[in-house]
Order: C-alpha cells, then structure tokens, then sequence
C-alpha cells in the first residue's frame, strides 16, 4: 500500500512539473524553429538576389504598389512578441504572401528571372512553416489571412528592370525582418532570449 502511494505521489509530481515546465511551450515552438531556418535562407538568397538585380546602380526606385508591408501598429517588436505575438506573426504571413505574388509577377520579366525564380522556392517553405507556427501558437483557433490577390498593374516593358529591383529591394529588407521575428524560433521567447544573451 505505502508502495502504491508513493508511486502515485511521486506520478503526481512528474504530472504537476510538466504542467509548469517549458515542455507546454513546445506545441508551438517546433513549426516556428522551422520558420528561423527557412526565414535565414530566404534572408540569404534575397540579400544575393537584390544585389545581383542592382547590378552596381545606386537608382532609387520608386512605385506606388499593393505590396503589403509591417507597420508599427502590427506590434512586431520584442516587448509585444513576448506576450502577444499573434497579430505580428499573421501580418507576417499576409505581407509573404503579397511578396510572394509579386516575386511571382516580377520572375516573368526576361531581365528579372534569373534573380527572382531562385527565390520561389524558398518563399514556398517560408510561406508554409509559418502557417504552421501561426496555427500552432493559435491552438487551431488561427485566423489565418487569405492569399492576397495577384499585383496586376500594368508594367512597360522598360519599368521591368526597376520593378525587379524594386521589388527585390523589399523583399529583401522584409525577409531581414521575419528572420529577426524568429530569431529565436517561438517569437513569444524574445524577452528570455534577450535576458540570456544581454540583449536582443
């Protein structure tokens, strides 16, 4: 009998230190450590793409377009991550799939191919991992925003070059973003990591 009670004590215990253990965190963790991967490789292959596009011109590039893009009314900063990330992580999603779209438009143009179609497949999985996470972190409640429609405004043939690399450009900057979002997997762990490292 002593041996059936402390075994159910001790089963006890075991249950009631998982509840209050990091394990809980892990439901949602793991899809957005797989976000941090996939937001570095397209981080990489944007930085190589913009650059190539550029091709040495400091032109500045200026259009009115339906990129959707992070504001700050979108709360993505570290303070905001920690305790509500989801209206930060389903923006996120929304402007990749606007870029994504756009990547798509501007990787039929003959002189922006080259550069943009390498990154397609990585837009996919950075698309795709971070559906996951949003749902994960939103326990199947995720409102998760539709796929924007195509940008579909006219382009002369000879805007194409500076369409690519003004799309590039953004692409780029927003991918620096999202990987700094999921620096360190569960963008809801930004604070622990930043009392971790000293800063963040």
């Amino acid at each position: 009998m002593k041996m059936m009670l402390c075994f159910s004590a001790v089963l006890w215990l075991l249950v009631a230190a998982a509840w209050g253990s990091p394990i809980g965190l892990l439901v949602h963790e793991e899809p957005c450590l797989a976000v941090r991967n996939s937001s570095l490789q397209l981080n990489q292959l944007a930085r190589t793409a913009a650059r190539e596009a550029r091709n040495g011109s400091n032109n500045i590039d200026d259009f009115t377009s339906d990129l959707a893009w992070i504001e700050t009314k979108d709360l993505c900063d570290p303070e905001t991550l920690k305790h509500n990330p989801e209206t930060c992580l389903e923006k996120l999603l929304h402007v990749s799939s606007s870029y994504r779209s756009a990547v798509k438009r501007v990787s039929e143009f003959e002189k922006c191919s080259k550069f943009a179609s390498k990154l397609q497949p990585a837009m996919l999985k950075l698309q795709r991992d971070m559906r996951r996470c949003v749902g994960a972190r939103a326990r199947g409640g995720a409102h998760l925003p539709q796929q924007p429609s195509d940008w579909l405004e006219a382009v002369e043939r000879w805007q194409e070059a500076s369409l690519c690399r003004f799309t590039l450009d953004r692409l780029f900057s927003f991918s620096v973003l999202t990987a700094r979002v999921f620096a360190v997997g569960d963008p809801s762990l930004h604070a622990a990591a930043a009392a971790h490292h000293g800063c963040m």
